[in-house]
């Protein structure tokens, strides 16, 4: 459709229901009489109403305004039907190219399931005895958590117009509006085709811990759902002063919808009022968490104090925790949405403040973003203001070159999300069917082996157990060793920091920490505390991470010496069957055997929660080596960490530590109150004197420490629980294996199974 066919649509619709108004409708001139509105007497004349009917697109907004109210239409009402035509004549993402990776993905899960079949088919205990089905299972789940959609999320204060945006691009008020929070919970809207059939209500309320991808999983519907409804439910749960039945348990509210862009992302709408209030049931708390489930981040900040005072502390963090999904394109999934440029607003001032922004916030950015960004080699250039201006889009919802900009614009970044996905989903597919092949081609070897006599094979077991009860013992103390260096390293974190703390933060440090981000005393005073805060949350965020690696880093070293000496029935305990990936440029050899010791190590870590360091190590692991090497209990880890349903392959560090650090909470009221005028000294100095005394007074310190102190903790019990299953993990599988080794095989049988699983393998790839 384009734009004449537009004005048309708008044209027809106007005027039938200015003839259909009231009692047998109203003439030009009557609807001119009724044009009062926003405590105006009239703003039409006869002209003006027909100059809207010919060209509704380019009427003035309070013209617009009259119009409607003198015939009836709501302003919801007439832009809802102007989004959804202005949806169809922007476009969407590339259907073609989602439908080609769909068919990917459908193709892979196809050839996985022929190849089950085959296997099934033969039906011989020998085939039963290679227990594959664990790693067809993983496999499927894999590929089946790769089946959902990137989610665009929209962030800031509950009146920046967050649910309008979202409604406007829809084209339909779905999402409950106001100047007053209306968002209680984590919205996220799919498409109604995404409904899976046991799912009834059109809107489905869940518990904190239920994830976007667990909408196909039936258990965790019915142990996470709170309640079913219409969206009437969410009217409900708009307001504070709801139900308290489920004020104390709603976390996240799943809409089905039938709009035209959900078929291509999802999208998640996050409540806004921010406080100083760190506890899980504050808003701020629940934007933080939802936050991990965004691959795009769409923050809203009003074009009056664009991005200041808490805002700009609230904006950083989020934006912190999404790093570029590419190098080519390090902002692409970012876009700073300048809300509220209503018509009183001239258009001159709408673009200056866009692009003074971020030069005043520049060096904000640079320290709380960029700098910890470069830091984990996400990027290696600092983007410039001008690059981050570019990324400003204004928005009113009745300005239409605004908002037909806007919808362009979250256009290109679902577009943009979904090029990033498909990538994604084409390396899952390759590596899930190169993991089935290599369990199989492995399978084989297994039987091969078999064809031994039992005398040979259990001797060939005694000797390798005997030899790994006497190796293993080195990898065990080197393990204890690594549990009592934790007190070292967590005192090496608090040092590092407490140098850090003590340096920036003394009354020296914040004179020239202000000398050189404020201008003048007003902004210091309204930005300093929340950016005191983030400066230290993400130097101890980059802190964590770095010494967090070196622990995970130690702990696959021995876990791969682990798995090489576990014994296993080939002959001579020789090992077949490898996977080679790379991991930070690290060369992982990762076996498909019976015994897997970094899945029975993460598996012994099921139900803790927080993992410290070791959440680093499952991350790596479910990143490189896929969801299907690792089943059963190692498997419900990656699910409750929500690292086993990446689109975008980034999965940030806060999630993986179960929820944001914030430092300095009350820090704010209590400098907001503070007088810097002090006898002798620049504003800057007393300032900074003042706020040095009261970080002292508040103890800011022990913000720090306590962070420290449980990451630390979590890891060694993490560590503990793991070496625990392990070695239990281990013992089992020795066990079966010399049960094994005592009984007689049957050759040819042996040959018709090997070659079954040949044939299964063959149907996943065209190689050999």
């Amino acid at each position: 459709m384009n734009e004449h066919d537009l004005n048309e649509k708008l044209k027809k619709f106007l005027i039938s229901r200015r003839e259909a108004a009231g009692n047998g409708g109203y003439s030009q001139s009557e609807v001119a009489d009724r044009s009062g509105v926003y405590g105006m007497k009239k703003t039409l004349d006869q002209r003006a109403v027909s100059r809207i009917e010919q060209q509704p697109l380019h009427a003035d907004a309070i013209k617009l305004a009259g119009y409607l109210s003198a015939v009836g239409i709501s302003p919801e009402e007439y832009f809802s039907l102007l989004s959804r035509l202005t949806n169809q004549v922007q476009g969407n993402t590339d259907m073609k190219r989602d439908e080609q990776v769909q068919r990917i993905l459908n193709d892979t899960l196809s050839l996985v399931s022929q190849a089950q079949e085959t296997l099934g088919r033969k039906n011989h205990e020998y085939l039963e005895s290679l227990n594959l089905e664990r790693y067809f299972e993983g496999a499927r789940h894999e590929l089946n958590l790769l089946n959902r959609k990137p989610i665009i999320g929209f962030f800031g204060p509950f009146d920046a117009g967050k649910s309008t945006l979202i409604n406007t691009y829809l084209g339909q008020s779905v999402l409950p509006t106001s100047y007053q929070p209306a968002t209680f919970v984590l919205n996220i809207l799919m498409h109604e085709s995404d409904k899976p059939a046991f799912v009834k209500g059109s809107v489905a309320l869940f518990r904190k811990g239920f994830m976007p991808y667990m909408i196909n999983d039936t258990k965790a519907v019915s142990d996470y759902l709170i309640e079913e409804g219409d969206t009437s439910l969410l009217a409900r749960l708009g307001v504070h002063n709801h139900e308290v039945s489920v004020t104390n348990d709603a976390h996240t509210a799943i809409l089905f919808l039938d709009a035209e862009i959900l078929k291509h992302v999802w999208m998640l709408d996050t409540p806004g009022e921010l406080s100083d209030d760190d506890s899980d049931v504050s808003d701020t708390s629940k934007a933080l968490s939802g936050s991990e489930f965004a691959d795009g981040v769409v923050y809203l900040s009003s074009h009056t104090g664009f991005f200041k005072d808490s805002d700009l502390a609230f904006g950083t963090n989020i934006i912190r925790q999404h790093p570029p999904l590419s190098e080519e394109a390090p902002l692409d999934h970012l876009l700073f949405v300048q809300s509220h440029c209503h018509p009183g607003i001239d258009a001159e001032d709408v673009k200056r403040v866009g692009v003074i922004t971020f030069k005043r916030i520049q060096s904000q950015f640079e320290s709380v973003v960029f700098e910890p960004w470069q830091q984990d080699n996400q990027i290696e250039k600092i983007p410039s203001p001008d690059e981050l201006t570019a990324r400003v889009q204004p928005f009113w919802r009745e300005n239409d070159s605004m908002r037909l900009d806007a919808i362009e614009r979250l256009n290109d970044m679902a577009g943009y999300l979904n090029s990033q996905r498909d990538q994604i989903i084409e390396k899952g597919c390759d590596r899930a069917v190169d993991g089935l092949r290599a369990a199989l081609r492995s399978a084989m070897e297994k039987l091969e082996a078999k064809k031994r006599d039992t005398v040979e094979r259990v001797r060939s077991i005694e000797e390798q157990d005997a030899r790994f009860r006497q190796e293993s013992e080195s990898i065990l103390k080197e393990f204890q060793q690594l549990i009592g260096s934790i007190s070292e390293r967590k005192e090496k974190d608090l040092n590092e920091m407490k140098e850090y703390y003590d340096l920036r933060f003394s009354q020296e440090g914040l004179t020239h920490l202000i000398k050189g981000t404020y201008k003048d005393k007003k902004q210091a005073k309204a930005e300093l505390s929340s950016y005191i805060g983030q400066l230290l949350t993400s130097r101890l965020e980059g802190q964590l991470k770095i010494s967090g690696k070196q622990a995970s880093d130690e702990t696959e070293s021995l876990l791969a010496r682990w798995q090489r000496m576990v014994p296993n029935d080939r002959s001579n305990g020789e090992r077949t069957g490898d996977i080679r990936v790379d991991r930070e440029h690290q060369d992982i050899d990762f076996e498909i055997s019976d015994f897997n010791a970094r899945a029975a190590f993460i598996g012994g870590l099921s139900g803790l929660g927080s993992l410290g360091a070791m959440s680093l190590y499952v991350s790596a692991i479910a990143s490189n080596l896929g969801a299907y090497i690792l089943v059963g209990k190692a498997a419900g880890v990656l699910v409750s960490l929500g690292l086993a349903s990446s689109v975008t392959s980034v999965t940030s560090f806060v999630s993986m530590i179960g929820g944001p650090i914030t430092i300095g909470i009350g820090l704010a009221i209590a400098i907001g109150y503070l007088v810097y005028t002090l006898a002798g000294v620049s504003w800057e100095e007393g300032m900074a004197k003042k706020v040095a005394e009261t970080m002292r007074k508040k103890n800011v310190w022990n913000d720090i420490e306590k962070p420290i102190d449980k990451f630390w903790k979590d890891t060694e019990t993490a560590i503990r629980a793991g070496l625990k299953e392990l070695r239990e993990k281990t013992n089992t599988h020795i066990g079966q294996l010399k049960l094994d080794a005592q009984k007689a095989y049957n050759v040819e049988e042996l040959n018709q199974c090997i070659q079954t699983l040949k044939e299964a393998r063959d149907q996943l790839s065209t190689d050999d």
